[in-house]
């Protein structure tokens, strides 16, 4: 705020000893938005309004705090009551991952015959910051399967990611624990289960499937596997699983398949948004890192070069960056599923979602608000209107299959 040229940055216990003249909004994608008020008695209203903005931001910064320190003794938020079909469009088509439904029928539509939905997870005993649900071979029980946990960085064991019609994986996971044995009886499943030779890269701290002796692996015929590994498996792997698929599966560039892959390879595979977006107040600098946005980067990048292939345009690129940094979407507000199904977070009135023209219970009331779960990100309907919404879509791009994938479609 701004007063004859007077700068003040304003918090929410500063106290304003003068009636604004401007309002200056550094907002973070580089935007710079200006407000004046000039001598027509708007001076009132003028210092309420620098003093509610600063308040605002003060409690948005606050829910996101509150969600990441969430007691995990808390009951699960029931589900939301299905809202208007024009408010939920975009919602419906894609695949958030929270079921085990979700799960196999996209293992379906990949044709993986050597693989099979694991609920392991499902307590979220074996690893917190993992779905429910993995995609482990086929001739692994789960009983063997829980003794390899221990043995990863989180416990984020090798899972499935995305299956190549010609025959070839791509797993992703964590890296060895420091106090593990990765000879041991409990992990020999990894290269003998699946069948593959897998290499560590000197000095890189990362497994990959090879041949001939490059780095990166081939998901080319004959069947091949990579195996993407970083220390955490939360930021890296997620970019890099998501290009590929990009890249690899036309599904992936269609509007409600790159949802899809968002929820999965993200959402489901916890990312830690809050942290790495700079949600939360006690974040530190380092703690902050863009890769959610590098991924939309190079999302755009492609989109640019070949906008035939794809099945959403710029728009949509861009409504899903600045949604990214609102703390009202679960999809952005946690770091994994556990958070998001199981979050005590008390009910403030902040808290409480307000579709545009009024609550509507689900018998049609409307009338005061109640407290209800956050609505994913898909849910453009809530704040986009239709027209806008039909920009989202690019009408000379394919729609990609949403049947199994063949070698020919790749």
């Amino acid at each position: 705020a701004s007063s004859f040229s007077k700068p003040k940055v304003l918090t929410a216990n500063s106290t304003l000893k003068f009636i604004p003249e401007e309002l200056a909004v550094f907002c973070r994608d580089f935007r710079l938005l200006r407000f004046s008020f000039p001598e027509n008695g708007l001076a009132p209203q003028a210092f309420r309004v620098a003093n509610a903005i600063a308040q605002a931001r003060e409690a948005a910064a606050r829910l996101g705090d509150a969600a990441d320190g969430w007691a995990s003794s808390g009951e699960a938020i029931p589900e939301e009551e299905e809202e208007e079909e024009d408010e939920d469009e975009g919602s419906s088509t894609t695949l958030l991952f929270e079921s085990l439904r979700d799960w196999e029928e996209e293992l379906r539509r990949l044709g993986a015959a050597g693989w099979r939905v694991s609920a392991v997870n499902e307590r979220f005993d074996m690893a917190p910051s993992l779905p429910q649900y993995l995609w482990v071979p086929s001739g692994l029980l789960d009983h063997d399967l829980k003794r390899t946990f221990a043995h990863f960085q989180e416990r984020r064991v090798p899972r499935l990611c995305w299956h190549h019609p010609g025959g070839g994986d791509l797993l992703r996971a964590a890296s060895f624990h420091p106090a593990s044995e990765p000879g041991s009886e409990d992990v020999r499943w990894v290269p003998g289960a699946l069948g593959w030779w897998l290499r560590v890269c000197p000095g890189a701290g990362t497994t990959w499937g090879s041949r001939a002796g490059t780095t990166w692996g081939s998901l080319d015929p004959p069947p091949h596997c990579s195996v993407p590994s970083e220390p955490s498996d939360r930021d890296l792997n997620c970019l890099l699983a998501s290009l590929v698929q990009l890249l690899g599966d036309p599904h992936a560039r269609s509007l409600p398949g790159f949802q899809s892959l968002v929820q999965r390879e993200w959402v489901a595979a916890g990312h830690p948004f809050p942290r790495r977006l700079g949600l939360l107040c006690q974040d530190s600098p380092r703690e902050e890192a863009p890769v959610f946005l590098l991924f939309l980067d190079c999302t755009w990048q492609l989109l640019w070069q070949f906008p035939a292939d794809f099945g959403f345009t710029e728009a949509f690129l861009l409504a899903l960056h600045d949604s990214s940094f609102s703390p009202y979407f679960s999809t952005f507000r946690f770091s994994c599923q556990r958070q998001r199904g199981r979050s005590s977070l008390p009910r403030l009135p902040s808290q409480t979602y307000r579709p545009m023209g009024g609550w509507q219970d689900p018998g049609g009331h409307r009338g005061d608000p109640r407290p209800c779960s956050f609505p994913p990100v898909w849910a453009w309907g809530r704040r986009y209107t239709r027209q806008q919404r039909e920009q989202f879509q690019n009408p000379a791009g394919p729609p990609g299959p949403a049947g199994p994938l063949t070698p020919s479609t790749v």
